[in-house]
């Protein structure tokens, strides 16, 4: 056996070691991954943390992770409450609107352009006893009780605890082992990549915290402003369409259309001030946001191009969901340094 053949089964023997520890951890990945760009993301705090409590490295870890922990599950758990009642409120409008059916709401005949076609949809389908459950067995969803959905969010709300948890449990380990972690990784990326890996570990970084806080932060803050709007022009069910539009201000592009939606409901109630207050107010707020906060909060991280942060953030969203928020930014950071690398050599 010469060396070319030992040298190929030793890069068999790794690459099988590797797949077969992503085999057995793939359903952690996620929470790991979560674990990592929280770390990231949030590890120059941390650092202030740790030195406040005079380096101490498992106490800092545990207390930071805490904070982290009540950051993340007391708002969410309050705002998923809310959620909960406006859904079952929705739904039992529904199961009452297709066992007694109705006529249809006098607003509708105020829609422009489209009125009395969505009076006379009304009428037909959906005012008939049982015409609800019709519509909605033609776009394949069923209609069944406020408990069957409040038991699958239950359900679904089970799982994500699970995940939170072995997300908290990795974050505590990262920030006790930062130190550990980022040495070990500057090795194995030294040792693989060689030079370039110095390209690498400067722009992700960066790249990632300019990413959390150019999206989470600005979700947020917008969907919180919106909310409050909503409620103040009496929309129905504004935490649910406060947090949908808060999921929406982290994609380019989609949050007008929410707010632009709402406005066109609250005219069709008859509410013209309400939804001219929903307009002025969502254009000025995203404007606020992408003006002046997302410069301010991404200071001077990496700049992509428009192409490369669009089609990032939209295929990670596609992809892999609300992970992908932030994994498809990270995606375009490592191909356009691969991109750069020939121009820096040539520069050399």
């Amino acid at each position: 056996m010469n060396d070319n053949h030992k040298e190929m089964i030793s890069i068999g023997l790794t690459i099988a070691i590797v797949g077969m520890s992503i085999f057995i951890i793939h359903r952690f990945i996620p929470s790991l991954i979560w674990a990592g760009i929280i770390t990231i993301a949030t590890y120059p705090i941390y650092k202030l943390w740790h030195g406040f409590l005079a380096a101490r490295d498992t106490l800092a870890a545990f207390t930071f992770t805490l904070i982290i922990g009540f950051i993340i599950f007391l708002p969410l758990m309050w705002m998923l409450t809310l959620l909960v009642q406006e859904v079952q409120y929705l739904v039992n409008y529904i199961q009452q609107l297709n066992q007694g059916g109705s006529q249809p709401p006098a607003f509708l005949l105020d829609i422009p352009w489209l009125g009395t076609e969505i009076q006379q949809y009304w009428q037909m389908h959906i005012g008939q006893v049982g015409g609800v459950k019709k519509v909605l067995s033609n776009f394949h969803v069923s209609l069944t009780p406020a408990s069957y959905y409040l038991k699958k969010i239950g359900v679904s709300l089970a799982h994500r605890s699970v995940q939170l948890g072995f997300t908290l449990m990795s974050l505590f380990f990262f920030y006790r082992d930062a130190e550990k972690l980022i040495d070990q990784i500057d090795h194995v990326g030294e040792y693989c990549l060689g030079q370039r890996w110095a390209r690498f570990a400067h722009q992700l970084p960066q790249a990632l915290q300019s990413t959390v806080n150019g999206t989470i932060v600005v979700g947020l803050g917008v969907g919180v402003l919106m909310g409050i709007c909503y409620a103040l022009v009496s929309f129905p069910a504004p935490t649910l369409v406060g947090f949908l539009t808060a999921l929406a201000a982290m994609i380019p592009f989609v949050v007008p259309i929410v707010f632009a939606v709402v406005a066109l409901l609250l005219f069709s109630y008859g509410s013209l001030l309400g939804a001219i207050i929903v307009i002025a107010w969502g254009t000025l707020v995203m404007f606020v946001a992408d003006h002046f906060v997302k410069p301010v909060l991404i200071g001077g991280a990496i700049k992509l191009p428009f192409l490369a942060v669009l089609f990032g953030i939209l295929g990670g969203v596609e992809t892999l969901g609300i992970l992908g928020l932030f994994v498809g930014p990270i995606i375009m950071v490592l191909f356009m340094t691969l991109w750069q690398e020939p121009q820096h050599i040539r520069a050399s």
